[in-house]
C-alpha cells in the first residue's frame, strides 16, 4: 500500500470507528421524562439520579419506589413521590442485593439493573418484582413513560412533577 492510501485508510476507519461507539443520547433526566424505545429491557440505563439531594421529589421518585415496594423493601404505605431516609435505606438494600455499590443513589446504573425486570403485559409494561408485580405503565408515541388514567392521557413519570395520581 502506498503511504498515502494507508494513511486515508487509518483516517477512514478511524472515523468509522468513531461512529461505531458513538457515545449514547443523553440521559432521560435531561428532558425531564422517563424515556425508553425499542427493548423495555435497557430503557432505564440512562436515568438518575435520585437521591435525597437530587430529584427528591418527583413521579419518577415514586415510579423507583414502586420497584422498591415490588420488590419487598417498602410497604405500600411508603409510596409517597419523596426520596427520604426509608427510601434511602430500602435502596441501599436494594442495591447490595442486585450485586450494586449500596450509596442509596438511584443512577444508570440501579435503574438499568431494575429494567431487566420489566415485560409486556399487552399493551402495558409491568415490573416483575420479587414480591409482586407492578404497573400499568405504558410508552407515548415519543417513548415517554406515563401511567393511565380513567379520565385522560394519563400521568407521565416526570422530574419535575410530583401529583397524587401516581403517589396516592
Amino acid at each position: 500500500m502506498r503511504a498515502r492510501t494507508k494513511a486515508a485508510f487509518v483516517v477512514v476507519s478511524a472515523v468509522t470507528a468513531g461512529l461505531l461507539t458513538a457515545v449514547p443520547s443523553s440521559a432521560s433526566v435531561a428532558q425531564g421524562y422517563v424515556v425508553g424505545a425499542g427493548d423495555i429491557n435497557d430503557d432505564w440505563g440512562d436515568e438518575g439520579p435520585l437521591s435525597r439531594v437530587v430529584n427528591n421529589h418527583s413521579n419518577v421518585v415514586g415510579l423507583w419506589q414502586g420497584v422498591l415496594y415490588a420488590d419487598g423493601y417498602l410497604t405500600n404505605g411508603d409510596r409517597d413521590c419523596r426520596f427520604g431516609s426509608v427510601t434511602e435505606a430500602a435502596t441501599k438494600k436494594w442495591q447490595k442485593d442486585h450485586g450494586l455499590v449500596g450509596d442509596g443513589i438511584v443512577g444508570p446504573l440501579t435503574f438499568g439493573k431494575a429494567d431487566n425486570y420489566l415485560y409486556w403485559d399487552g399493551d402495558q409494561i409491568k415490573y416483575d418484582g420479587g414480591v409482586r408485580d407492578i404497573g400499568t405503565m405504558r410508552r407515548d408515541s415519543q417513548g415517554r413513560y406515563y401511567e393511565p388514567s380513567s379520565g385522560g392521557a394519563g400521568t407521565y413519570a416526570t422530574y419535575t412533577s410530583a401529583d397524587a395520581a401516581v403517589c396516592s
